[in-house]
């Protein structure tokens, strides 16, 4: 009972070793890969706009128009993949720099329990986005990919903790 999921997990875990290895090879597959849901769901949206056509005018154009755009950024990035690339690596500096600065000003001005650990997340953040915002275009070659890798591999290793859990609740019932 927990041992497809350990073995699982595993493989996961060992995937996610492999994307590590190939971090550029890792960033242009999430980004066709994201520029492919972009298509899809901009078609989606596109098909609901017709389909609401008779119910509301501006949902209609509202859909429509989202859906336009979503299909040509998901086009855009399926063709230009480094531009997709260098783009989706600003988006996430960015998000790290506005998160790390709003955990370090609400950790300071809060002072909540615990409080210091907060504050060293926002200061790991915001250097993280700052530091990656420095070198771009460049880090735009290998954050996606370690990103992507990173998190591969610790589901991996989530899904083996969590098997072994299940295994030693097991051994407790049976026992």
């Amino acid at each position: 009972m927990w041992g497809g999921p350990f073995l699982l997990g595993l493989l996961t875990a060992i995937a996610g070793v492999v994307l590590l290895g190939a971090t550029f090879f890792t960033s242009m597959v999430t980004v066709f890969f994201v520029g492919m849901m972009l298509v899809i769901g901009g078609v989606l949206e596109i098909a609901a706009a017709i389909r609401s056509r008779s119910e509301s005018r501006s949902a209609f154009w509202s859909f429509m128009l989202g859906g336009v755009l979503t299909t040509v950024v998901g086009i855009l990035t399926v063709m230009y993949p480094a531009a997709g690339l260098a783009s989706l690596t600003l988006l996430i500096a960015g998000y790290f720099f506005a998160s790390g600065l709003f955990h370090v000003i609400t950790s300071v001005m809060d002072r909540y329990f615990q409080w210091g650990w907060d504050l060293a997340y926002g200061l790991i953040s915001l250097v993280l986005g700052l530091s990656v915002m420095a070198r771009w275009p460049s880090s735009s070659v290998w954050l996606v990919g370690t990103m992507v890798g990173l998190a591969v591999f610790f589901r991996g290793i989530s899904m083996m903790s969590g098997s072994l859990i299940l295994r030693r609740g097991l051994h407790r019932v049976e026992a």
